[in-house]
């Protein structure tokens, strides 16, 4: 009997305390990662920087879209959003936080000037997807990249 007046406070105080688990994501600190898009003035030619990309599968990402340019530019990869759990994307400005999606992402289109964050985990593996800015003209003029995630 005193076993069981021992155990019933652990029973109840193990039934209110939040589980977490070892690998809870939504906690983690995730891994900064910056892409930058822009126009190289000298030769007028567009760009993605890096030009490829890497993340591994079970880890959490931030990846700073980052638009140099007075145009705007998009994020583009079929197969990579295929293969990643969103968490959010954030667009903040000075005055702190303008907005926060959540939800499935098919692209990210970012205003001149401006900056996007993506926070997603990749949960399956893929080598060299596409990344493209699909605004006409843009990827013919060098804005193309890959993403692999391992």
């Amino acid at each position: 009997m005193k076993a069981l007046a021992l155990l019933a406070p652990l029973s109840v105080a193990a039934l209110i305390t939040p589980a977490l688990a070892a690998g809870d994501l939504t906690r983690a600190k995730p891994v900064e990662v910056v892409l930058e898009m822009g126009t190289d003035l000298a030769s007028g030619k567009m760009f993605f920087r890096p030009k490829h990309l890497e993340f591994e599968t079970g880890k959490a990402y931030k990846l700073e879209l980052k638009n140099l340019d007075e145009i705007k530019h998009e994020v583009e990869s079929h197969e990579f959003v295929q293969r990643i759990f969103t968490r959010k994307v954030e667009i903040e400005n000075a005055d702190g936080l303008v907005a926060e999606i959540k939800g499935a992402i098919r692209e990210i289109e970012v205003g001149p000037k401006q900056t996007v964050d993506w926070y997603f985990v990749p949960v399956q593996t893929v080598k060299n997807a596409d990344i493209i800015c699909a605004i006409k003209g843009h990827k013919e003029a060098g804005m193309f990249g890959t993403i692999t995630i391992r």
